[in-house]
């Protein structure tokens, strides 16, 4: 008897560990809930998990098992069915955040054997020659690679009397529909539909379908990586349509930015918490906590930067365009630090991946793997570009709906009595706009010791 213990693979397709598993004899399906990860997880995406959860337990019930589903250490668990189901190995995937690492060495240390596979990533940090501290010599690398090919799925389940799961989290916003063959669903329609485009549109912002929307689906590893890549690979081979070429291979440009921010994680366990760059001297962070409650709540006066705060906590998502603005408009306007900005959105984000999350926000805060020493966005001049209809803008704060696209993106430039001549319950300003700009930049080039 094999246990499979799914971790970030909440999915039985394309699954190297549980298909290995499955190869070795009964497998015994295994969920554990350890503390140590779940007090770390923000509401919406431990709602999303527990729906796919119960997805995968049907799975498994629709084949004569269930999932074995238990709320405790990892390790102590383990140890538990281990001697209950007479198990002989352990299998699972690798995952690559510092608490997941200690449980691996934990479950590494049994006596029984574990045997633990590559199913995350498609490359994993261990196999470049180096460490890459931005991103394009890394890609260049990263392409180079072989990548295994996907799994096909298992069909060989211990038979186990258990409860059936039942999601018990409640959030106050819809939830993407779970289990893999939803995602898989979603994959095939923006595969078919969307994706020879993605290149040209996945910045426009007012259109929601611009981009796939399977970070939730990646973060929660309910879809097969190697399944998305061999697709992406199959379509470049076949077409002969340089534009769509161009367009496949952006996307696979940003699996491999999801891979980069690990490989930087891997190597530096503690930017989870510190910055990745060194500084000649602290960066004198502002911290005003009454501007930071105006960011949280998307009331900042800068509509660009508020509509991605509401989209957030409207829906557990945000488009990466305005992730980038929003991160910056903190950091550099506003001069908190980027570790509150990263909480909060772990705290709502249903696609949340630690990784990801810490890179990204590093990234944009100039603390990062950023190749640009200071990057300040201007989500004034952004908005313009990005929802030049303020589509966007108008869907998340409904107070700017009577404005036409011209007056919301000069809100922020508008005089006082401008903006007091349309009467609405939108809130001015809270900064000096350009005096920020200038203020913030200062203080990372003191903290640089320029």
């Amino acid at each position: 008897m094999n246990i499979f213990l799914h971790r970030d693979d909440l999915r039985t397709h394309d699954n190297k560990a549980l298909k290995k598993a499955s190869e070795n004899g009964k497998v015994l399906p295994v969920y554990i809930d350890d503390p140590r990860i779940s007090e770390r997880t923000g509401r919406n995406k431990k709602a999303f998990r527990e729906k796919n959860l119960q997805k995968l337990d049907e799975f498994y019930r629709e084949k004569g098992s269930g999932l074995i589903y238990r709320e405790a250490n990892t390790s102590d668990q383990l140890e538990n069915l281990i001697k209950e189901f007479e198990v002989d190995k352990i299998f699972f995937n690798r995952s690559y955040t510092p608490v997941k690492r200690r449980i691996e060495s934990e479950i590494l240390s049994f006596e029984v054997e574990a045997r633990v596979f590559k199913d995350r990533l498609l490359v994993e940090p261990v196999e470049l020659s180096k460490e890459y501290g931005t991103f394009s010599p890394f890609y260049r690398e990263w392409k180079k690679i072989e990548k295994d090919r996907k799994h096909g799925r298992p069909n060989n389940f211990a038979k186990v009397d258990v409860e059936k799961f039942r999601p018990k989290t409640k959030v106050g916003i819809d939830l993407p529909a779970a289990g893999e063959s939803a995602a898989i669903t979603k994959w095939e329609e923006f595969k078919d539909e969307r994706l020879q485009s993605y290149k040209d549109k996945r910045d426009d912002v007012g259109e929601p379908e611009s981009v796939s929307r399977l970070s939730m689906y990646y973060g929660s590893g309910v879809l097969g990586l190697r399944k998305v890549l061999e697709d992406i690979e199959e379509l470049i081979e076949q077409s002969d349509d340089s534009n769509y070429i161009r367009n496949f291979a952006k996307y696979r440009n940003e699996l491999a930015w999801r891979e980069f921010f690990y490989q930087v994680l891997w190597h530096n366990p503690e930017t989870v918490q510190n910055n990745y760059r060194d500084f000649d001297n602290e960066i004198k962070w502002k911290n005003d906590s009454q501007e930071f409650e105006a960011w949280k709540k998307g009331m900042t006066g800068v509509p660009f930067v508020d509509a991605g705060i509401r989209e957030l906590r409207e829906t557990g998502y945000m488009h990466n365009r305005t992730r980038q603005n929003v991160a910056s408009f903190l950091t550099k306007h506003l001069m908190i630090d980027w570790r509150k900005g990263a909480r909060f959105f772990r705290k709502h984000l249903i696609d949340h991946d630690t990784a990801s999350n810490t890179g990204g926000w590093q990234w944009a805060a100039s603390t990062g793997t950023d190749s640009v020493s200071i990057r300040i966005f201007n989500p004034v001049k952004q908005g313009r570009k990005y929802d030049t209809h303020a589509e966007y803008i108008k869907r998340h704060i409904p107070e700017l709906r009577g404005l036409d696209p011209n007056s919301i993106h000069n809100w922020v430039e508008m005089s006082q009595k401008e903006r007091n001549k349309y009467d609405i319950d939108y809130p001015n300003p809270i900064i000096n706009f350009n005096q920020r700009y200038h203020v913030g930049k200062k203080m990372f080039e003191n903290a640089l010791g320029k």
